[in-house]
């Protein structure tokens, strides 16, 4: 089991650094030092290959979520906890990692889809109702309408037409978004709070 969460694990940080699609089976056996016969006995395919690397990503991701939520002291601490996350992540990952998912990935992709619009979704929710019981998120906000807009826009980060990597990181398009989105949803008593944390720690 360690040895399969490791290789998972490896997988995983090639995807990110070099797509999915440019990735052949024979490339994921080198870099895991192992035989394409072993491989195989492990995953029947490609496919089959990514979309146990996916499940695992979001099995940790569902884990650290959890872990930020014990550790944050409020709502907007427990943002910048997943920004700290996050940042040096994307700064690894190739733009067209998501593309690669949804064009020639299909079934890998409808199972990104429901857990951007499920698990995703919840936690950001979550989130929003904790600072508004905080009383540092504002009270007017709609809940739903916020937490879809923001799932939905974290992943526009990713469309290389619209924020083509050799103009724009995804680190900073990242941090200037999350930056964007605090400081429009932050009470007076949540504006207080970014400013003590400063915009200078999302860089």
């Amino acid at each position: 089991m360690e040895h399969q969460e490791k290789w998972l694990k490896r997988v995983e940080e090639i995807f990110f650094r070099y797509g999915v699609k440019s990735v052949t089976m024979d490339d994921v056996a080198r870099e895991l030092g192992t035989s394409k016969k072993t491989l195989y006995q492990w995953v029947s395919s490609k496919d089959e290959l990514v979309q146990r690397v996916l499940s695992h990503f979001m099995e940790q991701e569902q884990l650290q979520c959890e872990e930020r939520k014990r550790r944050a002291a409020n709502a907007i601490e427990e943002v910048f906890l997943v920004i700290e996350a996050t940042i040096p992540r994307m700064q690894l990952m190739k733009t067209n990692v998501v593309y690669d998912l949804q064009k020639y990935y299909r079934e890998a992709w409808e199972k990104l889809r429901q857990y951007q619009h499920g698990f995703l979704y919840e936690v950001v929710r979550a989130n929003l109702e904790r600072g508004i019981r905080e009383r540092f998120y504002r009270s007017d906000i709609n809940v739903d309408i916020i937490a879809r807009l923001h799932v939905a826009t974290v992943f526009q980060l990713f469309d290389e037409e619209l924020f083509p990597q050799h103009k724009y990181s995804r680190q900073e398009l990242f941090r200037h978004y999350l930056t964007h989105y605090l400081y429009g949803i932050a009470s007076a008593k949540g504006l207080a709070i970014l400013e003590r944390l400063s915009v200078q720690s999302l860089k």
